[in-house]
């Protein structure tokens, strides 16, 4: 993104910061790498999203990690879109650095708060090359859970299509299951977008909440599916992490390998497809 921005451009992309950006998307890979065994994506379906189109993605909240794995997976997906995400309003005090970062704060305990929300998120999208992040079940929540989405997004979506602009609405599913190895995998699903102008738009706020709802359940539900049948032909990894142990016992490991003459493996089970 170029560095001069319109001035009516709202905080969270005025004061992005490209290069402070691009530092913090190394070190992410960085820390994904060491936390994860493997970040991976179902191969099916992948997000078909116009150049011009405005963008939103919303994912479950299963983990501290997810506005992280937002970050990971639009770079891989979404390359050359600033990330915009809401933030606590009391964490962006704490933590400023996410203000150069494309986060903006967010006051929940007040309808001023809703309101500034969505002012925000909306001259966002009307910036060019962006994608809005959220997290619409508003607390974290197991992914076998189904908490209620709070009301944000669906207003959202509901002034994207009375503005009649093009624009795609894409659910994403999240877990973080523990296989074989030490370190848990990161898995991810695309959901089915809602594109708009569509024919076939609620008429109301709620029922845009019933259906932003259906689409990141069918996608959590089939994310499970995978998950729980350790699926892996139906993964692509999209960034491969550290396998085994390590320490002394991984030390002892790759010794005992070598006196019995086999080739040492850090993996304990079947090994992710890149």
């Amino acid at each position: 993104m170029n560095s001069v921005v319109p001035s009516t451009a709202p905080p969270a992309v005025a004061n992005y910061s490209p290069w402070l950006a691009g530092w913090f998307q190394w070190y992410l890979r960085r820390m994904l790498r060491k936390q994860f065994h493997s970040v991976a994506v179902c191969r099916d379906p992948r997000p078909s999203v116009g150049e011009g189109d405005r963008l939103v993605v919303y994912l479950n909240h299963a983990a501290w990690w997810d506005p992280l794995v937002g970050l990971a997976v639009a770079e891989r997906f979404f390359p050359g879109r600033i990330v915009i995400a809401p933030f606590e309003a009391e964490a962006m005090r704490q933590y400023p650095l996410f203000d150069r970062l494309g986060f903006f704060g967010v006051d929940k305990t007040s309808r001023r708060g809703a309101v500034d929300f969505l002012r925000t998120a909306m001259a966002a999208l009307e910036q060019p090359a962006t994608s809005l992040w959220l997290t619409p079940e508003g607390r974290f929540a197991d992914p076998r859970d189904a908490p209620g989405f709070e009301p944000g997004l669906a207003h959202l979506a509901a002034k994207l299509a009375a503005a009649g602009e093009p624009a795609a609405i894409v659910p994403l599913a999240v877990e973080y299951p523990f296989w074989e190895e030490s370190r848990p995998e990161l898995l991810v699903r695309f959901g089915d977008a809602i594109r708009l102008p569509g024919e076939d738009q609620p008429s109301d706020k709620d029922a845009w909440r019933e259906l932003l709802e259906a689409r990141l359940r069918d996608a959590q539900s089939q994310l499970a599916r995978v998950s729980i049948g350790r699926q892996t032909e139906e993964l692509e990894v999209i960034l491969g992490g550290d396998a085994g142990v390590g320490g002394a016992y991984e030390a002892f490991r790759k010794a005992a390998y070598r006196l019995t003459g086999r080739d040492y493996r850090a993996t304990h089970g079947e090994k992710l497809n890149a």
